[in-house]
């Protein structure tokens, strides 16, 4: 984990680091054009590095409100550049007020958000893609093992869930999965030899062990049956209790997929 967390945030200095740059080089057409370039890098610098912070934490906010499981990529980060547009339109226009003071005057407030709104998504593309390798669109696994089609709730009990079958593996872990849960857009991996995590989905992480004897029971968890130890009812709400003494909820609209692969 801390291995892998000081590796995405040298990555995300890089990003902020070369963007900014490049903003800055694309400076030099306003400096011949008469503005001052000190001025012009001191703000691309500092709109670069808050707009990037900022969409980070509203890009977690979304997947972490609609579900990074649920919903595709793409829509997932079209809603992360559009709200994310509204607070940095008035930072930007404070912004260059402040330091660009630009003699023309400001453009209207739509026109601003507009323009934030393709550089948020722009951002958002290289956040999402080539630091987070966030998926944007699902891509079949060469990996993915073919099977005859069977009923949706009708695994084959004779599998057993490994890490080696999701496309997507926490480094240096091995071993049986007993369950599986989403931390933010990290799936952590529970196995028989410890826990580890990885960038991973768990509709995808369902998919990759579509044939082994477990199910979604939550829109954040999954867990193989060898790992309940039993399943209790409290005020209508359903809990899976698993063999190393966790609580597992289950959700409402999970419940009759339990029922379909007779688990109660």
């Amino acid at each position: 984990m801390h291995r892998m967390t000081n590796s995405i945030q040298v990555r995300y200095l890089l990003a902020i680091l070369a963007t900014s740059a490049l903003m800055i080089w694309q400076s030099g057409d306003a400096v011949r054009a008469g503005s001052e370039f000190g001025g012009l890098a001191l703000f691309w610098c500092g709109s670069v590095t808050v707009g990037w912070l900022q969409m980070i934490l509203i890009a977690h906010g979304v997947r972490a409100t609609f579900g990074g499981g649920k919903y595709p990529g793409w829509a997932l980060l079209i809603a992360s550049a559009l709200i994310g547009a509204v607070p940095l339109t008035f930072q930007i226009r404070w912004m260059v007020e402040t330091i660009v003071t630009p003699s023309a005057g400001l453009p209207a407030p739509w026109v601003t958000y507009l323009n934030v709104c393709v550089i948020n998504i722009v951002f958002s593309l290289i956040q999402f893609v080539l630091i987070e390798r966030w998926p944007l669109f699902r891509i079949p696994s060469k990996q993915t093992p073919q099977t005859p089609e069977r009923s949706e709730f009708q695994p084959d009990a004779q599998s057993v869930p490994t890490v080696g079958m999701l496309r997507r593996q926490p480094e240096g872990l091995n071993g049986v999965i007993q369950y599986m849960q989403m931390e933010d857009h990290y799936l952590r991996v529970h196995t028989d030899e410890g826990t580890g995590l990885a960038l991973h989905r768990m509709s995808d992480a369902v998919e990759d062990l579509a044939v082994v004897d477990g199910i979604q029971v939550h829109k954040s968890w999954w867990i193989s049956r060898a790992a309940v130890h039993e399943i209790r009812t409290e005020n209508r709400k359903k809990t899976i209790i698993t063999k190393d003494g966790n609580n597992i909820p289950v959700g409402r609209s999970f419940e009759k997929a339990l029922r379909l692969a007779g688990w109660e």
